[in-house]
């Protein structure tokens, strides 16, 4: 499904937090995806931003994207489960 122009794609994320209280974030589907965020809003968004470049860099080499992202593409309406703390 396709969203203003965007793709949307399941992919899992590994977050390691910091003694600073920011997460690194990267992803086992997604080779080259590293960032960090302090917030999930934060991260959400830096995610996409690396994706993006991602993406760019793979089209301009001419390089496929990776199999674990093109098998999973999905509908816009998607639910997950998330650790809080309260």
């Amino acid at each position: 499904m396709n969203t203003n122009g965007k793709s949307m794609f399941v992919i899992r994320l590994e977050l390691e937090l910091n003694p600073s209280g920011v997460y690194t974030v990267t992803s086992p589907d997604v080779p080259g995806l590293v960032t960090e965020g302090s917030t999930p809003e934060e991260i959400s968004h830096n995610v996409q931003e690396v994706l993006a470049g991602l993406f760019e860099v793979w089209s301009a080499l001419g390089m496929e994207i990776p199999v674990a992202i093109r098998q999973k593409k999905i509908a816009l309406t998607q639910s997950c489960e998330m650790l809080v703390a309260a």
